[in-house]
């Protein structure tokens, strides 16, 4: 009973040493910030599992089950899928004629349409509502319920073909759906799991920096009280109790806090991601709710051992004790640092630039990140070498004005640049990191940029058209002859005899060879490809390995049926003017069997993998912003530690004024102004940096959204820690008492 009654005593008494603690709690709301980012973290870590695990099951209950997988089952229906894109990202479509009336819907379905009609996902209905293209796959008559898709943002629809669309010799007879099946939808354009997970990462690496940012804030007191229960006989488990005590309510507040969101979703249903546009699956998280509330648990185990291990008396008795403060020291590095920062900044924009990118681009690029990691760690330097030169002009502006905290900042400040430079760290490098990341998102692949830039030159007045081998002639000559006016059909063929310098044949009617400026003639003629029309040059680049000439004829575009098939057709407008893609589209889709045929921009398969590369990326970014912020508030938090070291300095100034205001100005020119000058320098030199990877004809641009967000809440977490500074330093002031100073 005495041990117990002990131990319970310690945790007392921690608890009231924690609640007596000077600076405001300002470690106990560090603790629990801390606690509360890795909960966010850990459950996010359990959302993960919980929704690639439904995608999973739900995308098992619905693949296709082929006949030949299953032959001695008879076929109950006949299915062909294909994709289609809205908004530059593709999607999956099932198209799928019953061949018994009994034949069991797939999950989400309560009936089958009737042929001509088509089930949409609620996105991607409400998507073709918005395009008013809302019967594109037939008339639409209903929704598919959450439990037959993917993720309840799915892109997703069933149709039942038309007797046009329908082509019972490609379409592939099936047994039913369930396991064994091909799975289609979402799980063909999502990243894996294991890449998912390290993307967490982002967000749980800052929240482990700024849980022992948060473990070590404040030690003064408890270096005291570890070093009186340590003389008064006790071990390591009194002085764990004694820490735990003090700490276990900020990080319980913290885990409960952490949890929340997940709790949230699972109560109030499917959740759209701010800025991701990612639906996120309400019933998957209801299935891990054990192992949310674990998350929680173990975010709060961790920070309380944390606490316990940091703060340990060392092993030996003589060993001198082990303080947990943060300190920090000038040195002449500093200062050499700050003038190596505009010189590397203009090397860095400048440099990789003289090289040529199609010998040195590995080069250039590698000049280019190790210019932007030495900007970044110069940049606080050059911040802080900046405001200690002010410094001294502070001070003498305070004796006119008779500011008394300017005074004591001014002169701090001049006496200690490399405490200005640890508080704008980072500030200097999250806004920087964040452009860095945006651009490196945005870039594409070569074939992706080549594609983009013949995008850029032509637009969509040229078309690329493909018709499958068993598609018969007659129904591409119905198709092209229901094209809207103005519309020039002409056809690519592979040269007679195949060679690297061989070129192509385009080969049509007079009236659509003299749209695009070429020559009327029955006998192929070579032309180069400086004297063409540039919407053929940029046909070839896709088409032919040669561009630079082609031959020309007058004749079908279609040949005979014993002849070859043209490599592509290729459709262009009269007058230039881009062509109504969607309305042919449309005609095809309507006119012809299933993925017979398609039409699009001249090397638009590498644009729409390109384009899924960087919506995956935009999780970086998702997860990568608020970790940067994260850090930044663990290096905030640090630096408010420090100066409520120094307010205790200072703290008979109060005395001497009689104002304790004073501290509101000392913190204005010891934090605030710092941070805010830091922002703003930050923001220059990242758009600076930007510079060299920007493109306008490839739509690499900086987003200045996302770097006003995070300059908009770096400057909100400045004024956060101005006012907690100003307002801890003025209550601590009140526990000062004159000890012979």
């Amino acid at each position: 009973m005495r041990r117990n009654a002990l131990s319970w005593q310690l945790l007392r008494m921690g608890r009231a040493a924690g609640r007596r603690t000077g600076g405001g709690h300002v470690r106990a709301i560090a603790l629990l910030l801390a606690t509360a980012f890795l909960a966010l973290g850990l459950t996010g870590v359990v959302a993960t599992h919980a929704v690639y695990d439904g995608i999973a099951k739900r995308t098992e209950a619905r693949g296709l089950q082929f006949h030949d997988a299953f032959p001695t089952r008879p076929a109950t229906a006949l299915a062909k899928p294909t994709f289609d894109e809205i908004q530059g990202r593709q999607f999956s479509l099932v198209y799928l004629r019953p061949l018994s009336a009994h034949m069991a819907p797939p999950p989400g379905v309560d009936h089958w349409p009737a042929p001509g009609q088509a089930l949409l996902s609620p996105e991607l209905k409400r998507l073709l509502g918005a395009e008013g293209a809302l019967n594109r796959y037939g008339k639409a008559v209903g929704t598919i319920r959450d439990e037959g898709l993917a993720s309840p943002g799915e892109r997703y629809a069933y149709i039942n073909p038309t007797e046009q669309q329908l082509n019972k010799e490609s379409a592939y007879p099936i047994v039913g759906f369930g396991e064994r099946g091909m799975p289609t939808g979402d799980v063909r354009f999502i990243s894996d799991r294991g890449k998912f997970l390290t993307a967490l990462y982002l967000i749980l690496l800052p929240a482990a920096v700024l849980a022992l940012v948060a473990v070590r804030m404040g030690s003064a007191g408890r270096d005291k009280r570890t070093a009186l229960v340590s003389a008064l006989g006790g071990g390591r488990r009194h002085r764990a109790l004694l820490n735990l005590g003090e700490a276990a309510i900020p990080v319980g507040a913290g885990a409960v806090l952490g949890i929340v969101p997940a709790l949230l979703v699972q109560t109030a249903g499917n959740v759209r991601l701010p800025w991701i546009n990612y639906w996120l699956s309400a019933a998957d998280l209801r299935q891990q709710w054990v192992a949310v509330f674990c998350a929680g648990l173990a975010a709060a185990v961790g920070m309380l051992l944390l606490v316990c291990l940091v703060h340990r008396r060392g092993r030996s008795p003589r060993s001198r004790s082990r303080s947990t403060r943060l300190t920090a020291r000038t040195s002449r590095a500093l200062h050499w640092a700050a003038l190596a920062c505009p010189v590397l900044l203009f090397a860095t924009v400048w440099g990789p630039a003289q090289l040529d990118p199609s010998h040195y681009a590995d080069l250039r690029m590698k000049l280019y990140n190790t210019g932007v990691v030495a900007v970044m760690a110069t940049l606080p330097c050059a911040v802080a070498v900046g405001a200690a030169g002010l410094g001294p002009q502070l001070a003498r502006w305070s004796r006119r004005t008779g500011d008394a905290g300017a005074l004591v900042s001014g002169r701090h400040t001049a006496a200690h640049p490399g405490v200005t430079a640890r508080l704008v760290a980072g500030v200097s490098v999250a806004l920087v990191l964040v452009s860095q990341l945006q651009l490196k998102n945005a870039q594409f692949g070569e074939n992706a940029r080549a594609a983009q830039a013949t995008a850029n030159r032509i637009g969509h007045s040229l078309l690329l058209m493909h018709t499958s081998d068993r598609l018969p002639r007659n129904q591409v000559d119905g198709v092209l002859s229901r094209l809207p006016a103005g519309v020039e059909t002409l056809a690519v063929y592979r040269p007679k005899n195949p060679s690297a310098s061989a070129p192509a044949r385009i080969q049509g009617p007079c009236q659509a060879l003299r749209a695009l400026r070429l020559a009327c003639s029955p006998q192929p003629t070579v032309v180069s490809s400086r004297a063409a029309d540039r919407r053929v040059v940029e046909a070839l680049r896709w088409v032919s390995p040669v561009v630079d000439r082609f031959e020309v004829q007058q004749a079908p575009a279609l040949p005979a049926h014993s002849s070859p098939a043209p490599e592509k057709l290729v459709l262009a407008s009269s007058d230039g003017t881009d062509l109504p893609e969607q309305k042919i589209k449309q005609l095809l889709r309507d006119a012809l069997p299933v993925a017979a045929a398609g039409v699009d921009v001249p090397g638009a398969e590498w644009l729409v993998g390109a384009r899924e590369s960087v919506a995956h990326g935009k999780w970086v970014i998702f997860f990568g912003v608020p970790g940067v912020l994260i850090i930044a508030l663990a290096v905030a938090l640090a630096n408010l530690a420090e100066f409520l070291r120094f307010s205790r300095k200072v703290a008979p100034l109060s005395v001497l004024t009689g104002r304790r205001k004073i501290y509101y100005s000392t913190a204005a020119w010891a934090l605030l102004a710092p941070l805010l000058v830091s922002i703003v320098t930050s923001v220059i030199a990242a758009s600076w940096l930007a510079a060299p990877q920007e493109s306008a004809a490839y739509g690499i641009e900086l987003s200045n959204g996302v770097l006003a967000t995070t300059a908009g809440a770096l400057a909100v977490l400045a004024l956060v820690t101005w006012w907690w500074g100003a307002s801890a330093a003025a209550r601590h002031a009140s526990q000062w008492r004159p000890y012979g100073e």
